[in-house]
């Protein structure tokens, strides 16, 4: 299933009325991946008073307020990834307090904020169904298909990657390709002009 992610990880700190909030942003897999992330940033902040986080993985969206008001932090946090529409996103918050309170809804705006300024700075990108196909030709119309394929590697509407070393037999070469399930079509279309009609491409 298509979805849009972060670009790249991303961190952000400012400071709020005293208190440090560091934001911490990152893809994540699998919720293991993303609790996994949490993880080490806890080791890397062990003297910090709170780490409040939230992902969403697919289905899965969970956050926790760490000790902060219910509803403070945890939350607003997944509520900003989710009002962006993003997928396989962990976000934490590590909070060093400084001796004034916030109150609730000046945690709620520092948490989100911190959050939302992180993913500001680690940007978008969109990824897509992939699907994979194997390609066989006759050794005549090897080369070509090799060309055009490492071709239309480079090119965004493809970005193909031929998976792992090709395959020989009596006759010809077999090789498997990963591609955007919305270009198998093209990609046996420029296959098929390119040999000649000679090329298969089937689902793997």
């Amino acid at each position: 299933m298509a979805y849009v992610t972060v670009a790249g990880a991303a961190s952000l700190e400012q400071s709020i009325q005293g208190s440090r909030f560091i934001a911490f942003v990152f893809e994540a897999d699998s919720p293991e991946a993303a609790l996994g992330r949490l993880a080490s940033i806890r080791d890397d902040h062990p003297d910090a008073t709170h780490h409040c986080w939230a992902f969403r993985v697919g289905p899965a969206q969970r956050f926790s307020d760490d000790g902060e008001p219910g509803g403070t932090a945890g939350r607003p946090m997944l509520e900003v990834v989710l009002k962006r529409g993003l997928d396989h996103v962990g976000g934490v918050v590590v909070r060093y307090y400084g001796g004034k309170k916030l109150g609730a809804g000046g945690l709620v705006r520092a948490y989100s904020g911190t959050l939302a300024k992180a993913l500001d700075l680690a940007g978008v990108r969109e990824v897509l169904d992939r699907a994979g196909v194997r390609v066989s030709v006759p050794f005549a119309n090897m080369d070509v298909a090799l060309r055009l394929l490492d071709e239309l590697g480079r090119m965004a509407a493809f970005s193909s990657l031929i998976r792992g070393a090709p395959s020989f037999s009596a006759s010809g070469m077999t090789v498997e390709v990963d591609v955007p399930a919305s270009a198998v079509a093209a990609l046996e279309a420029r296959l098929m002009e390119a040999t000649n009609g000679a090329a298969t491409v089937e689902g793997v």
